[in-house]
Parts: C-alpha cells; structure tokens; sequence
C-alpha cells in the first residue's frame, strides 16, 4: 500500500519532533520529491531547502556516516550515499529559483 504525502509528512514532524536529523532529512527529501511530483512546487522548493539545511548538519567525514540505512521513504528511493552535495544535486531544479542559477 502506497504511502501517503500526509502520512509522510506526520513522519517527518515525528522525526523534527524528536530530534533526528538523519531521518528528518530522508523524510524532507522524500516530500520534496513527492510534492514536485503532485505538482505542488512552492510547498516542494519549502522541503527541498529544508532537506538540503538539515543534511549540511549531518555527519559526513566517513562514508559510513553518509552511507544509507534504508532504500526509500514514502516511496521515493533513497540514494546510496546522502549528504548534502547528494540532496542538492538530486534537488537541484527545487532549490534554484527560475532564472537564478546562484539562488540557494
């Protein structure tokens, strides 16, 4: 069974809510996607930037620390490695605004 954008979304306030940056990041990343793939671009530029702000906190000096623990949330995959160079590549069209390549 499908996961829904809202029971994604009650993920990620659960996992804001307790402080985990590794699965708050998964989870913004995966909502950004699946708000750009719903169409709704305001509210996936929002995630996107908050996915890419919590990935630049997480540990990232070993490959263990950005290797993947899990292969996909809500449904959308996960890549192998995630850090912040990977979510913003991934996400590059949500975080630049439209006719601003440097706006981030």
């Amino acid at each position: 069974m499908p996961v829904t954008i809202a029971a994604l979304e009650d993920q990620h306030a659960r996992a804001l809510a307790l402080n985990d940056d590794r699965a708050a990041a998964e989870c913004a990343y995966a909502l950004a996607i699946r708000h750009r793939d719903a169409g709704n671009t305001e509210t996936a530029r929002q995630f996107a930037r908050q996915a890419l702000e919590i990935a630049h906190r997480l540990p990232s000096q070993t490959l263990s620390d950005v290797a993947s623990d899990r292969q996909a949330v809500g449904d959308v995959p996960l890549p192998e490695l995630f850090h912040d160079g990977v979510v913003a590549a991934r996400l590059a069209d949500l975080l630049t605004e439209a006719g601003d390549p440097d706006a981030r």
